[in-house]
C-alpha cells in the first residue's frame, strides 16, 4: 500500500473518541482544554453506555481521552470492556506518566490496549517540565513510553508546537526516534484555554520561526517507515511537504463535533461566542468562520457566476493533442478548473499544472478558479474590475434550507470545493495578494505550493 493509500485508510477509519475524565495530573502551559477541566472522572455508567452505543453505531476503533484518561480509576476496566464488546483496536491519548508503573502498563495491554498516543513536547527534563508544569513528569513519561514499547504497544508522539520548543523540534523528534517511535503528530497551537488566556505572549511563534523550524524537522519524513501527521497546521507552513497537510475533511469534525457554535450560527444566526480579533488572528478556523458568518446571513454575491466549461485532465489533454481551442467543442464563456471535495477524486480529475499552462497558451483564455500567477483572474474583493471573478459565489440550491440559508453540513462540503483557498508564505510579497483568493486546497495538495509565483508588478 502506498503512503497516500495508507494515510487515507487511517483517515477514513471509523473512530469513536470518548472523554472519560475532566482532570489531569499535568498543568501544561499550552493546554487548550483547561476551561473544561476540574470535573474529575466521568461516571462509569456514562462511559460504558457511550462505549456500547458506539459499537451499535458501527465504530470499530475506540480512543479514550481526557483530561488524562489514565487517571480515571476505572481506566483499565474500560479498556477490558471495550475489548469484550468488540472494538478491534483500542487506543489512549495520554501524557504517559501512569505507564511508568510497569504493572499498570502490562495490565492495560493484557486488557486490550493496542496503541498509545503520548504527549511528549520536549527532549530534556528542563524544557519538558516547564511546558507541562509537573515536576518529575519527564522521567515518568519516558519510562512509560519505554514500558509500552517493550510490551508491544504501538506508540506515537504528539508535539504541540510553541515558541519554546520549535527551535528544538528536529532534536525532539530524533530523541523519540532513538526510543523506537516512528509516528508523530505535530499540533498547531489553538487559541483557547490556558495557552491563549495566560501564556500567549510566551508560546505563540511567528510565521518565520514556524516555517523555518518545520522545514528542518520535516526532513525526517524521508526516513523509511516514518509517519508524520499535522493537526490544524496551515498548509502555508508545509511547502514541499503538502502531503502532510491534515485532510480538509477534518473540518466536518471541527464544525459538527461537540461544540455547537456552527450549528447555532446556521440555525438562527447566534454569533460564534469565541470571536475576538486577537483570537481569530491565530486561529486555524479563521477563514472558515469568516465565510460561515457571511453565508449563514445569506450574504453572497448576487450576480450569477457565468457558465464555464469544466477543465479536467481529459479535456486538457484533448485540447493539447489537437493544438487548437476548438478541439473539444465550443466554450465561449471560458474555462473553470475542475475541483472536488475528496482528494482521491480531485487527483483523478484535475489536470496537471503543466497542462493548464499549455491550455491557456493554446486557447488564449484564462482559467477561472486559479490565482493570476497560474493564468487565472483576480478576485473582485477590494478592487473590482470588469475581468474579475466573484469571491463569494452563490451556494448550490441543494444545500439551502426553507429559509434559503445553507444547512451546516452541506456548507462544509461547499466550502472545501469552492472557498477553501490557500497560499504560500511567499505570497505575502505578491502585488496581487490582496486580490487573490489563493489555490483550492486539494489542488495545492496535488500540485504543491511551489507552483505559486509572486507577481512583482
Amino acid at each position: 500500500m502506498g503512503d497516500f493509500d495508507a494515510r487515507q485508510a487511517a483517515i477514513d477509519e471509523k473512530r469513536l473518541w470518548v472523554r472519560i475524565t475532566r482532570s489531569c495530573n499535568n498543568r501544561c502551559e499550552f493546554c487548550l482544554d483547561s476551561g473544561a477541566l476540574g470535573g474529575g472522572p466521568i461516571p462509569e455508567d456514562e462511559v460504558r453506555a457511550r462505549l456500547r452505543r458506539g459499537r451499535d453505531e458501527g465504530y470499530t476503533r475506540l480512543i479514550l481521552s481526557g483530561g488524562e484518561a489514565t487517571t480515571h480509576p476505572k481506566f483499565l476496566d474500560f479498556v477490558k470492556y471495550g475489548t469484550e464488546i468488540g472494538y478491534s483496536w483500542i487506543q489512549v491519548i495520554s501524557n504517559g506518566r501512569m505507564f511508568a508503573y510497569e504493572s499498570f502498563a502490562r495490565q492495560a495491554v493484557e486488557n486490550g490496549l493496542r496503541e498509545a498516543t503520548l504527549s511528549m513536547h520536549a527532549h530534556n527534563q528542563e524544557l519538558f517540565e516547564r511546558l507541562t508544569g509537573a515536576g518529575g513528569a519527564f522521567k515518568q513519561a519516558v519510562r512509560g513510553l519505554v514500558n509500552l514499547k517493550r510490551l508491544g504497544t504501538v506508540v506515537s508522539v504528539d508535539i504541540v508546537l510553541t515558541r519554546l520548543n520549535l527551535p528544538y523540534l528536529r532534536e525532539i523528534m530524533e530523541f523519540y526516534i532513538s526510543l523506537g517511535v516512528m509516528e508523530f503528530d505535530l499540533l498547531h497551537l489553538i487559541p483557547f484555554g490556558r495557552g491563549f488566556e495566560e501564556n500567549r505572549e510566551e508560546l505563540y511563534a511567528d510565521d518565520a520561526m514556524i516555517g523555518r523550524e518545520l522545514a528542518r524537522a520535516l526532513e525526517l519524513d524521508r526516513i523509511p517507515g516514518m509517519f508524520i501527521w499535522t493537526n490544524r497546521l496551515p498548509i502555508r507552513y508545509l511547502e514541499g511537504y503538502e502531503h502532510l497537510f491534515q485532510d480538509p475533511h477534518k473540518l466536518y469534525d471541527e464544525v459538527l463535533g461537540e461544540r455547537q457554535s456552527f450549528r447555532r450560527l446556521f440555525a438562527d444566526g447566534t454569533p460564534i461566542e469565541c470571536r475576538q480579533p486577537e483570537r481569530c488572528a491565530v486561529c486555524f478556523l479563521r477563514d472558515f468562520c469568516d465565510a460561515a458568518i457571511r453565508y449563514a446571513a445569506g450574504q453572497w454575491d448576487s450576480k450569477p457566476v457565468p457558465p464555464a466549461t469544466e477543465l479536467d485532465g481529459a479535456l486538457a489533454r484533448r485540447i493539447i493533442a489537437d493544438g487548437s481551442r476548438d478541439a473539444a467543442g465550443d466554450f465561449p464563456d471560458g474555462l473553470r478548473i475542475a475541483v472536488r471535495e475528496h482528494f482521491g477524486e480531485a487527483r483523478s480529475v484535475a489536470p496537471t499544472v503543466e497542462e493548464v499552462r499549455e491550455v491557456t497558451r493554446i486557447t488564449g483564455l484564462p482559467v477561472m478558479g486559479l490565482p493570476p500567477c497560474l493564468g487565472g483572474v483576480p478576485s473582485c474583493q477590494d478592487a473590482p474590475d470588469p475581468g474579475c471573478v466573484q469571491r463569494w459565489p452563490a451556494p448550490p440550491p441543494g444545500i439551502l434550507d426553507a429559509r434559503g440559508v445553507p444547512e451546516v453540513a452541506g456548507f462544509v462540503g461547499f466550502y472545501i470545493r469552492e472557498l477553501y483557498r490557500v497560499k504560500s508564505l511567499r505570497c505575502e510579497s505578491c502585488s496581487m495578494n490582496a486580490r487573490c483568493a489563493g489555490l483550492q486546497v486539494n489542488l495545492a495538495r496535488q500540485w504543491g505550493l511551489k507552483v505559486l509565483t509572486p507577481v512583482t508588478e
